[in-house]
């Protein structure tokens, strides 16, 4: 590799130009690096939610679950696919190896979800996610206000969500928490059967009502028309005024005479509360080419515009924000390169005296850097925290090869021989140690980014970031360093004979330095005693690997976080309202405990994390507590941890740091064919597990039973003609759906029967769901 710097050498000109090229470069591309908390990973799994409201586990596993999972074996590609029912919702998650067929795969999942639908019951609507890490929020705004849910939820559509946009690198802005609206239809029995009218004709007067039609098409003046028939329900006042007929002969009569119509919010199904005031979440996410830290920088700026915007009585808090951690990472790494390019000068200048020789390396040192941030610009990374990992392992590296080159030219200079020879001479005795060092280094990283699955998509970046570094080092070291000692260093100017007499003198006074005397007898005994050195080697190499139980492991450290995420179970079958009740016992502490900034609770959520197994239902609360910047997060943990022991009621609770992503859960899955078997095991497999050494929270999520009513038809009895049409799941009375133009909320019409009726007309008056856009 010497060859390098004998060509460097005799195109200094072009290698200085180079290098200030590369410099001023890496000035206009280092701005534009991504800064991002994790790499943009795509989840090797696509998740199937299927909502079947009302809908047993066992109900949902027959008509559901078996349905998809059926469509899914045709998929090729799929690995396994796991299915959970539980009460009123289905989660089905199809998990495949990494490849370049993952967008494929995950259009061949919505396909097959599609085929499956002919087999599912009308109300379930399956939606196929495939999430990745940039589909985690960047920054989560927390909006209460004295106002109504859905007045709130309009501001916000019209001042925050397009101001929120409008950044640089935003790919979404979502507003989530606020309830449906829907417009219940209640007959009234004694009117109904005045005009001739059951319950059924009323359904079917608000499908046909609510539906679209086409109704052909005519030609006219040389162009063709289509013509349809009908259209969505824009009003409450137009489902009063839909007129139904009865029986043959009968009077049309106005819907809103027989029935009450009210527009009215729907049945929480989730709750959301911030400092315990009701809230909305504002959801921010940013697209491929997004920076978390200029996103939250531009919030931040936006935030106190945005409080006027919203007026008095309403507040806005920062709920969750990766900037200041990407930031604070980024600092970080800044303060440890600065320190070892402060630390390497220092190093140089007390061993080789020599300020001249302090210039090459404080060029040298960066420009390995900046190079190795203009692959990751090129290769479209971002800095996170492996990437920013990478650079700090590599700064140490870095300065290595440019002070072995450097060392051992100041000293070929110091001999008094010619500049230009006692340069090359240098390069060429150390070069292959240099290179073979390098390159060993990097057969250690590279082969990280080549591994396939989990492991190659989050450490790829990772991989690369290290080898671009060294490799960046290996070429400056070789070729910048070697022209700058040319420009900066000197060699005395003496004589063949003086030259001869400064080499003598040299080495007598490097046989004299303080290293030499410390160095020489310990290099002496080594040789001298091979076989004890051996032994002290292979002891310390025993000693190292004892030690190594010793070392805490896990996925990412969380450090001194601040954030900290609650959890909350209780019994299953738990409704959502004494759900709420136990919260609000949480709430109470977290808002008493020193070190709590604001906190956040979310009862029955689901959404982006229940794809992955995250969700939570009618019995469950999250939280998310944010601290003070003077707290500790530790300090705080166990504060809360006390206080939740105190609480009674309030069901199993747990505490981590952070977001939950780095959280060290370990999950033992059990399977046995008999339900009390499986019981059993699941129950002394946890006590087991809750036996061990720094382990805490030890949960099981065995299925309980949750009470429910089942009624069942007397075959005994008449029954009327069921219709033709009618299908399970189907609901009675015909609920359907429709929109308001150019409101984007979703609307329901339902009509409401008494228990008797419903019983009555149970076989014969259901009717399907209808989708967006119809009413049934």
């Amino acid at each position: 590799m010497s060859w390098l710097s004998k060509f460097s050498l005799a195109q200094r000109a072009l290698i200085g130009l180079m290098s200030i090229i590369a410099l001023a470069f890496g000035a206009i591309a280092i701005p534009q690096l991504k800064q991002q908390l994790l790499p943009s990973i795509e989840l090797p799994m696509v998740s199937v939610l299927a909502p079947y409201q009302g809908a047993s586990p066992d109900v949902v596993e027959k008509q559901v679950v078996e349905p998809i999972e059926d469509s899914l074996e045709a998929v090729d590609g799929i690995e396994g696919v796991t299915s959970t029912a539980s009460e009123g919702n289905a989660v089905i998650m199809a998990s495949f190896d990494y490849g370049p067929d993952t967008k494929q795969l995950v259009a061949d999942v919505q396909q097959a979800v599609n085929r499956a639908r002919v087999q599912l019951p009308d109300s379930v609507d399956p939606q196929v996610i495939a999430g990745s890490t940039d589909d985690m929020p960047t920054v989560v705004l927390a909006v209460t206000s004295g106002k109504d849910q859905q007045a709130l939820a309009d501001q916000l559509d019209k001042t925050v969500v397009p101001e929120l946009k409008s950044i640089d690198g935003v790919g979404q802005v979502t507003v989530d928490g606020v309830r449906d609206l829907q417009v219940t239809v209640t007959p009234d029995d004694a009117k109904l059967a005045k005009a001739g009218l059951t319950s059924a004709a009323l359904a079917q007067a608000l499908q046909a009502g609510g539906a679209t039609v086409p109704a052909g098409s005519f030609d006219e003046d040389g162009a063709n028309r289509t013509v349809q028939v009908g259209g969505g329900f824009t009003s409450v006042a137009q489902i009063q005024d839909l007129m139904v007929t009865g029986t043959p002969g009968s009077k049309p009569v106005r819907l809103g005479e027989v029935a009450a119509v009210k527009q009215e919010e729907a049945a929480a199904d989730s709750i959301t509360r911030t400092d315990g005031k009701p809230s909305l979440a504002v959801m921010v996410t940013m697209d491929k080419d997004g920076s978390a830290v200029s996103i939250s920088d531009a919030v931040e700026d936006k935030l106190p515009a945005l409080r006027k915007d919203l007026g008095s009585g309403s507040e806005i808090t920062v709920v969750s924000d990766q900037g200041p951690a990407v930031a604070k990472a980024i600092e970080g790494l800044t303060t440890e390169g600065a320190l070892g390019l402060l630390f390497a000068v220092l190093v140089i200048l007390v061993f080789l005296a020599s300020v001249r020789s302090t210039l090459v390396t404080a060029v040298s040192i960066p420009l390995s850097v900046v190079l190795a941030l203009i692959v990751l610009w090129t290769r479209d990374l971002s800095l996170n925290m492996l990437t920013l990992g990478a650079l700090t392992i590599a700064i140490g590296r870095v300065v290595d090869d440019s002070i072995v080159v450097l060392e051992n030219i100041k000293r070929h200079l110091g001999y008094g021989e010619e500049r230009q020879d006692a340069i090359l001479k240098a390069v060429r005795e150390v070069a292959g140690a240099v290179t073979s060092s390098t390159l060993t280094t990097v057969a250690v990283f590279l082969p990280i980014g080549l591994v396939g699955g989990m492991v190659g998509e989050l450490f790829g970046s990772f991989s690369l970031t290290v080898t671009a570094a060294l490799l960046a080092s290996l070429v400056v070291s070789l070729t910048v360093v070697p022209v700058l000692s040319y420009w900066f260093l000197r060699a005395p100017k003496n004589t063949p004979e003086d030259a001869e007499e400064a080499r003598r003198l040299a080495e007598e006074k490097e046989a004299r330095s303080r290293l030499q005397r410390l160095y020489v007898p310990v290099l002496r005994f080594a040789t001298r005693r091979r076989l004890t050195s051996v032994l002290i080697a292979v002891v310390i190499l025993i000693g190292t690997f004892g030690m190594s139980g010793l070392l805490k492991t896990n996925f990412f450290d969380q450090g001194e976080q601040e954030v900290l995420t609650v959890k909350q179970e209780l019994k299953p079958g738990t409704s959502l309202a004494a759900t709420d009740e136990q919260a609000k016992k949480v709430e109470k502490l977290l808002a008493d405990t020193e070190g709590v900034k604001d906190y956040q609770v979310t009862i029955g959520s689901s959404g982006f994390m229940a794809a992955f197994g995250g969700g939570t239902d009618t019995n469950q609360a999250s939280y998310s507590v944010m601290l003070d910047d003077s707290a500790s997060s530790d300090d705080v943990q166990d504060s809360i941890e006390a206080g939740l022991k105190k609480l009674d009621g309030i069901g199993t609770t747990t505490i981590a740091a952070g977001d939950g992503f780095g959280s060290q859960d370990l999950s033992v899955v059990v399977k046995a064919a008999d339900a009390n078997v499986l019981r059993e095991a699941s129950e002394e497999v946890r006590k087991t597990v809750a036996g061990l050494d720094d382990v805490t929270d030890v949960t099981s999520n065995l299925a309980e039973s949750v009470p429910r009513i089942s009624v069942k038809a007397n075959s005994k009895a008449p029954r009327p003609v069921q219709r033709p049409d009618a299908r399970p799941g189907r609901r009675p009375g015909g609920q359907g759906h429709h929109r308001r133009q150019g409101d984007p909320r979703r609307h329901r019409a339902r009509c409401r029967h008494p228990v008797g009726e419903a019983r009555a007309d149970a076989g014969r008056a259901a009717e399907p769901e209808a989708g967006p856009g119809e009413a049934g």
